[in-house]
């Protein structure tokens, strides 16, 4: 019975403490940068606006990777990174989850007049395990790097970063930078 409690005790920490834990163990290294791209498809747009404007760039993150979790679905195949595309075949792979999620961060930082004071910006990078590149690891073209999305305070610099498929699987809504 001992044993249980202590093996329920961990799950339960686990479970509790993921986001803290993931950050303690995985960073991510800035290689380059995509171009985020304005929305134009007024559906989502309307959607968009729908959510009201936000008071804080925090809540406008967390709304922000809501709306991408529930607009896209992961795919290791082939896939659109267009925005507007993504609205309609709702399918997308890292680049396409971080390019939404951009694209959605930078009109909710226009809707509430927050553009000035922050940036958002669509990040191709490596992901590391405690210091170890695991990018390098994989054989495949698809694992070669991974994109994320930062968003920086023009003014005293600091940086938020945001990946939205570990969001969209783990709702862990940080990433530690390295």
């Amino acid at each position: 019975m001992k044993k249980w409690g202590i093996f329920l005790i961990i799950i339960f920490a686990v479970v509790f403490c993921k986001a803290y834990l993931f950050r303690i163990f995985f960073s991510y290294d800035i290689i380059k940068e995509r171009t985020v791209l304005d929305i134009a498809n007024e559906k989502l747009k309307n959607r968009l606006k729908e959510t009201g404007s936000n008071t804080s760039v925090e809540d406008l993150i967390q709304n922000s990777l809501k709306e991408t979790a529930s607009t896209l679905s992961f795919s290791f195949d082939k896939c659109d990174h267009e925005t507007d595309k993504l609205v309609e075949t709702k399918k997308a792979n890292c680049i396409g989850y971080s390019a939404f999620l951009a694209s959605v961060i930078q009109f909710k930082l226009k809707q509430s007049g927050l553009q000035n004071d922050w940036k958002v910006h669509h990040n191709v990078g490596e992901i590391y395990l405690m210091n170890e590149n695991i990018n390098r690891h994989f054989n495949s073209e698809f694992f070669r790097d991974h994109d994320f999305v930062t968003v920086e305070n023009v003014k005293t610099k600091e940086t938020i970063g945001v990946d939205a498929t570990v969001y969209d699987y783990f709702r862990i809504d940080r990433i530690k930078l390295k």
